[in-house]
């Protein structure tokens, strides 16, 4: 969450939730860089990866990853990016500002996002002064209000902590600040999507 926070990507010789932490696993970090418009690498140079971040991505947070596609948010500028791995390009858009279908208003910084299994629905938290929630995006690029603070509540918090249950049938996220975890189901008791 800085504004020339480089996005770091380590790659190591081990698997598993020790291959970060324990010894004897080789290691490499490179750093995005952002080599245009519309193509970027990753580089194992520090500073070229923090000038790419303060002129293309700065303030970042909350990623994805799943098809060979990661996702993640500029807060500062209210952008997501996409990078597609296989072409090595990259595409961004502005979070769901004045097109969101629902009440509320999708208006703070985009904070942390998960992505469905699917990859039909992108959900995403926020952070705003004035109201937090936590919002939809479609394939088709549509946004949605999952939920909304109403007017008053949790005014400075952000909302966090997104997941869906095992059997997809209840959301979860909380606003951070004042310790309030909400279970999310359905109207019509469908599935949410699950992601990975």
């Amino acid at each position: 969450d800085r504004s020339n926070g480089a996005l770091r990507r380590v790659e190591t010789s081990c698997r598993g939730w020790n291959a970060l932490k324990v010894g004897g696993c080789s290691s490499k970090t490179t750093y995005l860089r952002f080599l245009n418009n519309q193509r970027f690498e990753w580089t194992s140079d520090k500073a070229l990866g923090r000038q790419s971040a303060s002129k293309y991505y700065p303030n970042t947070e909350g990623i994805t990853f799943h098809n060979g596609k990661l996702t993640f948010v500029s807060k500062a500028w209210y952008v997501i990016y996409t990078l597609d791995f296989d072409t090595m390009t990259w595409a961004r858009e502005r979070t769901g500002r004045g097109k969101l279908i629902g009440e509320g208003s999708f208006l703070g910084q985009p904070d942390g996002v998960i992505s469905g299994y699917n990859q039909r629905y992108m959900y995403f938290t926020e952070e705003d002064e004035k109201g937090n929630g936590m919002y939809a995006r479609d394939e088709w690029g549509k946004y949605y209000t999952v939920f909304e603070a109403i007017s008053g509540q949790f005014v400075g918090d952000e909302t966090v902590g997104l997941s869906v249950s095992p059997d997809g049938k209840t959301m979860y996220a909380g606003y951070q600040e004042k310790g309030v975890l909400f279970a999310i189901k359905r109207k019509d008791d469908k599935e949410w999507e699950r992601y990975r």
